[in-house]
């Protein structure tokens, strides 16, 4: 049966409910959400989704961030939209609450409810929003055309996106770019570090005036300066 892209309205917060991430419902039944739905403008056949949401859940075990990659790359090509139309929590909270809430629970155990509260509907690049929002916009922010090997890398290693996308810098492509080929392999503690350094440091500058060689330049520097600093201590 053939289910088209559809807006679930902020009214039906009250069927987002701890059963539900927990999985004690699996799915509303239409009477219950019926009175919240309207169209999408774009009514995107979402049977490719699924396909792919059904294949990722049968090889990747229940809430390994390995997933992660995969869903994005789905996501964003089985949903072609414009970044408009993706700005529309509406749509994100229909393919959560409504659509495929067993994926986000597959993802994500449910450990805190405000935190799973969020994962089902607040919108964002946080690792704590929007589950499907957060990824098709990582997709979005990294892919050049259909090439996502950009997302892949980024997705590959949760504090990799985790660092990076909580900041407002993160849409800039020279930026991504430079910080995948100086940073991706960095532990954790030096990837927060180094993008702490680097804010300060931009704050004297014109991001948007560096080129991608100003800002491999510039991370390679931060990056020794904080291995240093950690060395010394």
């Amino acid at each position: 049966m053939s289910v088209r892209l559809q807006q679930l309205s902020p009214e039906a917060r009250r069927l987002l409910v701890p059963e539900l991430a927990s999985g004690e419902i699996d799915r509303w039944p239409d009477r219950a959400v019926t009175p919240f739905l309207s169209e999408h403008p774009s009514s995107i056949d979402l049977r490719e989704l699924d396909a792919a949401f059904d294949r990722a859940i049968a090889e990747f075990a229940p809430f390994d961030p390995s997933i992660d990659p995969e869903l994005a790359v789905a996501l964003h090509r089985a949903l072609p939209l414009r970044r408009r139309d993706a700005a529309e929590p509406g749509l994100w909270r229909f393919l959560s609450v409504v659509h495929r809430p067993d994926v986000i629970r597959h993802r994500w155990e449910n450990r805190t409810w405000t935190t799973m509260r969020r994962r089902f509907w607040n919108p964002g690049t946080r690792p704590d929003s929007h589950a499907f929002a957060r990824l098709w916009w990582i997709a979005e922010l990294t892919r050049r055309d259909q090439d996502f090997d950009a997302t892949r890398r980024m997705l590959r290693r949760p504090a990799l996106a985790n660092n990076y996308f909580t900041r407002q810098m993160s849409a800039y492509p020279p930026l991504l770019e430079a910080y995948l080929d100086v940073l991706e392999d960095a532990p954790p503690s030096t990837l927060e570090a180094a993008l702490r350094a680097l804010t300060r440091r931009l704050s004297t500058l014109v991001l948007e005036s560096l080129s991608t060689d100003d800002l491999r330049s510039l991370l390679s520097t931060v990056r020794l300066r904080v291995e240093t600093d950690s060395v010394d201590r």
